[in-house]
């Protein structure tokens, strides 16, 4: 699966900023200056294929799965992990 530029950018966030805790869509905000509108269609796509997933607590917070750890270590996208855009 390819990812968009704002698919690449939250996963990359989330790899790196979210640990254990995940990251709420106001955080992936400020990681990745990116609309809140992209953040929440990158998310619902990321979410559909197992590459992230919901942390079940309010506000809701964003985790990376395994499978999302290991796609986005592709080298394509290593320009996105831990790189403020």
């Amino acid at each position: 699966m390819a990812f968009t530029e704002s698919e690449a950018k939250v996963l990359g966030a989330l790899v790196v900023r979210a640990k254990d805790q995940g990251l709420t869509v106001r955080q992936l905000g400020r990681a990745t200056r990116l609309p809140d509108s992209s953040i929440h269609r990158a998310l619902l796509r990321l979410s559909r294929t197992g590459l992230v997933t919901v942390a079940p607590q309010s506000p809701a917070r964003w985790l990376c799965t395994a499978r999302g750890r290991i796609a986005i270590t592709r080298p394509v996208y290593r320009e996105f992990v831990g790189v403020r855009t």
